[in-house]
């Protein structure tokens, strides 16, 4: 008789979504991980945004940051911790899958890696995956039906906000396919102001067309029809924030794409001076919900700018000054000063404002700089590498490793 009572009350607690999650999230990760395959109510539980918040507390805590290293045979990582609980490398190179040659990160959205690998016959990407660190789980992607041909993809990016959905889109710029789509931008030259006009016979504009995949339905579908680009509009390094994928341009207008929406919308930059060279971007990422972007023109004083949410302009956020910074580094300068000698590698937002701080690489060194309190300390020694004095990183080198347990 009390075997029988016994077995209903464990029942009961089964039964019970509240009790079994209190368990739940008290086990270690690897057990949680396997507890996914015990039922479908387990898994139910254990992939719901709001227990993936009770493991990590804070969905936007950068804990860490992966920094690509380019070998002649290999594509390896940095491990740079920027907080003081300990974590370990999830990895030096992609192994996730086995492959001929090598794999490496595209971008990092809110804790999922958005990775390719490369064929031997063009260098072009041939296999994209989604790839979480935190759990070793990874999905391969089909192929987008217009850019089967690697050479035709001019960008993609990872759409992901685990606050909104529990669903991932991937947004590709790529070349058209037709005949017809190329020759149409002609067509269209009366929409352009005179110059822009002129910059299309010169080849200075082309056609793209947007393709996205869905995680929900695991299919790619067609976006709108192609559209015109100037060729400096950078699609392969677009960050996602606010619901939108942005892409810098160093001519012409940026673009911003709403990726739900599907609509393509010119972005504003900052009213600075820009030399003939065209703009000098040193940073443009997003953290916390904030869209950063920073310029420099051989200067230690410099503004980081942030995005109006309503996309009505940048305003300046931090102003930063790294004369003190160079008198307690000196090999951050060789012979003449330029922002070469030093690169951003994250500005980091906090919950607490007071607390959010920049990542700095100069040769050797990884530095944290608070963006309030102007103070700054060496977080590391950088591995023995190549730079013998020179930089061997750069913005879009350094990829956020998030903690979550958000499945792919």
């Amino acid at each position: 008789m009390s075997s029988v009572n016994s077995n209903k009350k464990l029942n009961s607690i089964a039964d019970n979504d509240d009790i079994m999650t209190e368990i739940l999230v008290r086990l270690p990760l690897k057990s949680i991980l396997r507890c996914k395959s015990v039922s479908r109510q387990w898994r139910s539980l254990i992939s719901a945004p709001h227990f993936c918040r009770r493991i990590y507390p804070d969905p936007y805590l950068v804990s860490s940051l992966l920094l690509h290293k380019i070998s002649l045979f290999t594509h390896e990582y940095d491990f740079v911790p920027l907080i003081d609980k300990p974590t370990s490398p999830p990895f030096k190179t992609l192994t996730f899958v086995n492959h001929p040659l090598v794999l490496r990160i595209l971008q990092s959205c809110h804790g999922l890696l958005f990775c390719s690998s490369f064929t031997n016959r063009d260098f072009g990407r041939d296999h994209y995956y989604i790839y979480n660190p935190t759990t070793k789980q990874f999905r391969t992607l089909p192929l987008p039906p217009g850019g089967q041909d690697s050479t035709m993809v001019r960008g993609m990016t990872l759409a992901y906000d685990p606050h909104k959905s529990p669903h991932y889109k991937v947004v590709c710029v790529r070349k058209p396919n037709s005949r017809q789509d190329y020759l149409g931008i002609y067509s269209r030259l009366g929409n352009l102001y005179p110059y822009d006009r002129h910059c299309v016979r010169m080849g200075y504009y082309s056609r793209y067309q947007i393709e996205i995949y869905s995680s929900e339905t695991r299919s790619w579908q067609l976006s709108g029809r192609p559209f015109i680009a100037h060729y400096g509009l950078d699609f392969r390094r677009g960050v996602f924030w606010n619901g939108s994928v942005h892409w810098v341009n160093y001519f012409s207008p940026s673009l911003y794409f709403k990726v739900d929406d599907e609509k393509l919308q010119k972005m504003p930059m900052p009213a600075t001076p820009i030399p003939d060279g065209g703009r000098r971007l040193m940073y443009f990422d997003e953290s916390r919900e904030h869209l950063h972007l920073v310029e420099t023109y051989r200067i230690t004083k410099f503004n980081v700018y942030e995005m109006e949410t309503d996309y009505s302009g940048w305003f300046v956020k931090y102003q930063v000054d790294l004369d003190s910074l160079t008198i307690a580094f000196p090999e951050m300068i060789s012979t003449h000063l330029d922002p070469s000698d030093f690169a951003i590698l994250g500005i980091i937002r906090e919950a607490d404002d007071g607390e959010s701080y920049m990542v700095f690489h100069i040769p050797g060194k990884v530095i944290r700089h608070n963006l309030n309190g102007k103070t700054f300390n060496m977080i590391c020694d950088l591995s023995p590498g190549r730079e013998n004095g020179y930089l061997r990183f750069n913005w879009f080198d350094a990829y956020h490793y998030i903690e979550t347990i958000a499945s792919i």
